[in-house]
């Protein structure tokens, strides 16, 4: 018998070495395992303690010497059966923990998410994920260059499916898309600006529990912030800003 079959049932190459030289002998003394292995003391007793936790060996006493030997061969699938019994009752315990966690309430363990969106194909991610399970959104700080990077079209095409979903918007554009603007207003797209003085970069996206800042750079880049109390944060700052705007 080699090792590698003993390895791929559960041994190590140690144990599978001292099982083989006990399955030889029939019986031996840990000294004579010494001997036999070329292995340190130390380590015969440790790995011989461990085929004895599995089963596959046993000792008797004579005088006050220690006698191991390899128990029957049926003692490897009985070592397996307890092996397998042990994983059911922990793949059995797993179940109930998963059941117990998702009872629990979600008291803002706040698990904080941030996602990042690269380039023209992250903002089309981005504002699909917009698209998603509510009803109502903000935005501020929208400037031309938003309009130029993803197309006129993109946007009217963006508009005219959050208008299917029933989606309602109220968005503060810089001054500088009051122009452009006209081209999605209707009943669910309430349009403010802000006076040419704040024009910036950047667009603040506030959308369920998610807060997204776009920058309008060649390569836009956009950090998604899924909290809850971040989000009512902006919210908040977002409806000073309406009070404020034109």
């Amino acid at each position: 018998m080699d090792y590698t079959s003993l390895i791929k049932i559960g041994l190590n190459a140690n144990e599978a070495k001292v099982y083989i030289i006990l399955l030889r002998k029939g019986s031996s003394s840990a000294g004579e395992l010494i001997k036999e292995s070329g292995f340190h003391r130390n380590i015969i007793y440790d790995n011989i303690e461990k085929l004895i936790d599995k089963g596959l060996v046993s000792y008797v006493l004579e005088g006050k010497k220690k006698i191991f030997r390899a128990r029957p061969a049926d003692s490897i699938v009985e070592m397996i059966e307890r092996e397998q019994k042990a994983l059911d009752e922990k793949k059995h315990a797993a179940s109930l923990v998963v059941e117990e966690i998702s009872k629990m309430p979600l008291e803002q363990k706040n698990a904080q998410e941030a996602t990042v969106f690269r380039g023209v194909n992250g903002i089309k991610a981005l504002m699909k994920d917009t698209l998603e399970g509510i009803k109502e959104y903000y935005v501020f700080g929208a400037p031309q260059s938003s309009i130029d990077i993803m197309t006129p079209s993109f946007w009217e095409i963006y508009n005219a499916k959050r208008e299917r979903n029933g989606i309602s918007i109220k968005m503060i554009f810089n001054e500088e898309l009051r122009e452009w603007s006209k081209n999605i207003k209707s009943n669910v797209t309430k349009i403010k600006f802000l006076p040419k003085k704040f024009d910036s970069l950047t667009e603040t996206l506030i959308y369920g529990d998610k807060v997204a800042i776009i920058v309008w750079s060649e390569k836009p880049l956009a950090t998604q912030i899924h909290d809850k109390q971040i989000a009512s944060s902006y919210k908040k700052y977002f409806d000073i800003l309406w009070k404020e705007a034109e």
